[in-house]
């Protein structure tokens, strides 16, 4: 059975790609195939927000205003609101003041969409843009907020593929786009996300982290495996047309493979 949606006509597709940080590829499949990105892409903004934090243009306890209800990026369009569905409970009333750190902390391990829209609207979608740039990926794109389905319905998408995934945390992993502090910094965030697929199975004592993204039709994780560094392995799985509990099956047992495959 396979669910379709918006960005699944229904034919299940799996892509992926096994390999180091520093680049070595191990084995992949359909690498380049074009995906909706759901939030893996919110691993760039991420990146981004580390980025100011290193520059000193912003800082963890900065205060932002908790909202759930932005502008879209189309001229005339107006405001919009999060769809239901997709509002973060943990998130402060509307209006309430939160630290930047706990907004990013948000978007990246309950993947928080609201979350995400106000780390976007502090650093800019262009340096979002600028952290796929350096990563690499370079068939990816962060084209607008989550909701804005004016922005949407112009054009502006998220947008990947499993080999930019596999630069962006090889990347990031190996401290390509950030320095010392702020990568692991970043890292720590990556650990903690609560949606396990790729890492279910990781054994005791291996250091991991992940991001991962969902919409109907479509499922993606992507992972490090390892202590960071430019041999640490990283995987990720882009699915298309399969339903949930059938993409979680395979992201987990492509997690555990490439795990096997690597000696780990």
């Amino acid at each position: 059975m396979v669910s379709t949606g918006t960005h699944s006509d229904g034919v299940p597709v799996v892509a992926y790609r096994v390999a180091r940080a520093a680049g070595e590829v191990l084995a992949e499949r359909l690498p380049h195939e074009d995906f909706y990105a759901a939030s893996t892409v919110k691993l760039a903004v991420l990146v981004a927000a580390a980025r100011a934090l290193e520059a000193g243009t912003a800082t963890l306890d900065e205060p932002l205003t908790s909202t759930h209800t932005f502008t879209s990026q189309v001229p005339g369009a107006g405001t919009y609101t999060i769809e239901p569905d997709d509002i973060d409970p943990g998130m402060p009333a509307p209006g309430t003041a939160m630290p930047f750190g706990d907004v990013v902390d948000r978007m990246v391990t309950v993947s928080s969409n609201e979350a995400t829209n106000m780390v976007v609207e502090r650093v800019g979608l262009p340096a979002v843009a600028t952290a796929l740039a350096d990563a690499g990926a370079s068939s990816s794109t962060f084209g607008r907020k989550y909701s804005d389905l004016a922005a949407e319905a112009a054009g502006a998408s998220h947008r990947t593929t499993a080999a930019d995934l596999a630069r962006l945390v090889g990347a990031l992993v190996a401290g390509r786009l950030a320095g010392p502090e702020q990568t692991g910094w970043m890292l720590g965030l990556l650990r903690r996300q609560d949606d396990r697929q790729l890492t279910a199975a990781v054994p005791d004592g291996v250091d991991f982290g992940s991001k991962s993204g969902w919409v109907d039709g479509i499922r993606h994780d992507v992972a490090f495996f390892g202590d960071p560094g430019p041999d640490t392995l990283v995987v990720a799985v882009c699915t298309r047309g399969y339903d949930t509990p059938a993409a979680e099956e395979t992201l987990k047992a492509l997690g555990a493979l490439a795990m096997t495959l690597a000696g780990r």
